[in-house]
């Protein structure tokens, strides 16, 4: 992904970028019907209005034309849990097994959806309705 992303990034434009807020608009280049969409990346914040950058944890191809055009290193922006020391720690704890068989889960469980029960999808209201 970040090579992938590497190589498009060469075919963006920085338009606008201020230190002060650390933030650029990017205009990626017109090709096959599709482009010269503005994005807005965030160096502080670690973000682009694309959304690639928050989901993934990696600059996307806007964010690393920022960070080539300002010399910032886009290594640097990639999230920590990517990190070779993270995943060593992680991974170098010792795992113990399940003591007994009577503590595994059924293989032949079923999982069964339960219509009268939904939760709200709507911001701010982290509730759970239920209806008769």
């Amino acid at each position: 992904m970040f090579i992938s992303w590497q190589q498009k990034a060469v075919e963006h434009t920085v338009t606008k970028y201020s230190h002060s807020q650390q933030s650029a608009s990017v205009v990626t280049r017109r090709q096959n019907g599709h482009g010269m969409n503005t994005h807005v990346v965030k160096i502080a914040n670690r973000e682009c209005s694309c959304g690639k950058w928050n989901q993934f944890g990696i600059p996307c191809s806007h964010a690393q034309k920022v960070c080539g055009a300002y010399n910032i290193s886009v290594a640097s922006m990639v999230k920590d849990y990517y990190d070779l020391m993270a995943y060593n720690t992680t991974y170098s704890k010792h795992f113990e097994p399940v003591q007994s068989e009577d503590y595994w889960d059924d293989p032949n469980s079923q999982l069964v959806h339960d219509p009268t029960i939904r939760i709200s999808t709507r911001p701010g209201r982290n509730q759970t309705t239920t209806y008769s």
